[in-house]
This record gives C-alpha cells, structure tokens and sequence, in this order.
C-alpha cells in the first residue's frame, strides 16, 4: 500500500461481512443478531485480523473455540457482554 493510499475510516462506516456466517444450522441462528465489519481487510492485513462486531442482545459473537496459533482480544466499546469459558461465566 502506498502512502497515498492510507486513509482514515470509522469502523461504524466500514463495509459488512458479505454472506453472514459461515456456522451451519443450528449454530448459524445463534449467530444471527450479528454483524461484522472486517476491518484488516480493507488495508490488507494478510496476518492479524482486525473486525468490528455488533451484536443485538441476546446474540453470541462465536461458538465456544481456542486458537492453537493465534491470541484473540476483545474490547468492548458499550453494552454487558458474557464470556463463557469452559470453567464459568464472567
């Protein structure tokens, strides 16, 4: 990418995951409240990702999973959100 390429962009106003989930049923209705953003995707990240995620109440962001290779991080910019984790609920 060439420096007169870079720009700014909220994330709020980035384009959509196209398709929705890729979860077949009965998962995917679990995650049917949720919109994505891939954010990486628009500057090329090929090695870190990067997505903006809304998520109605009561939707899941994901099935329960780990990464082998990878870390995750979440922030959270408004709402209460629950994570569950093999041990409990925080």
């Amino acid at each position: 990418m060439t420096k007169d390429a870079i720009k700014a962009v909220m994330a709020a106003d980035a384009p959509l995951k196209p398709g929705g989930s890729n979860y077949p049923e009965p998962f995917a209705s679990r995650v049917a409240g949720r919109s994505k953003r891939p954010l990486g995707d628009m500057f090329g990240l090929q090695t870190f990702g990067v997505n903006h995620t809304t998520l109605a109440p009561g939707t899941e962001s994901a099935l329960l999973h780990i990464h082998s290779k990878a870390d995750e991080l979440i922030y959270v910019l408004s709402g209460h959100p629950t994570l569950v984790t093999d041990e409990e609920e925080i």
